[in-house]
């Protein structure tokens, strides 16, 4: 709870400096990110405050985009995540936490901030997978998980690696989200 407190010290902080609706939202990420860290789950309650607060901040706020705009951004930034979702390929707390942000961003600025997040989530796995001494690891799944694909393209029969893959570890996405969102902004010129 206290990471909480100090995330919202901080976003106070942001909020003075480039504006309230960024401000709010580095609130939010940041709050998210310790508590992913931390119990790796973000809260609901923290999601959906912050998507009402979103919408309410891009309908009244003068730095807003409108509503029209923060539902696009929910929307897309939901249905972009989604996917990686249903292949297991990460949280349904960090779908729900990129519809959060495309609340906050608006529906033009969240296709940046999904690519932006992709590739922070790629650099943030590999200095994950080298901190454990596990990038060999890392390769080899990679290699795995795109051979049967090549495979099939070339019109072979995919081979089946008997020994299956061990994972390197789960990566609190939460922080990808972060990184990403602000390299993009920071990339747009806030």
């Amino acid at each position: 709870m206290i990471f909480i407190w100090l995330a919202w010290i901080a976003a106070i902080g942001i909020g003075l400096l480039f504006g309230a609706r960024l401000g709010l939202l580095a609130g939010f990420l940041l709050a998210a990110v310790f508590t992913d860290m931390k119990a790796r789950k973000i809260p609901n309650r923290l999601v959906l405050t912050g998507i009402v607060i979103g919408l309410l901040a891009q309908a009244f706020l003068l730095d807003g985009e409108g509503i029209v705009s923060a539902l696009k951004g929910l929307a897309f930034g939901f249905g972009l995540f989604l996917p990686l979702y249903l292949l297991r390929v990460m949280g349904a707390g960090d779908v729900k936490l990129m519809a959060l942000v495309g609340c906050f961003t608006g529906s033009p600025a969240i296709f940046g901030v999904v690519l932006c997040t992709l590739l922070a989530g790629g650099v943030l796995s590999l200095v994950f997978a080298l901190k454990l001494k596990m990038a060999r690891q890392m390769l080899s799944n990679s290699i795995f998980m795109v051979l049967p694909g090549a495979a099939k393209i070339a019109g072979d029969k995919p081979s089946i690696h008997p020994a299956g893959v061990n994972s390197v570890g789960t990566l609190p996405y939460a922080m990808a989200i972060s990184v990403g969102t602000a390299s993009y902004l920071i990339w747009q010129g806030i």
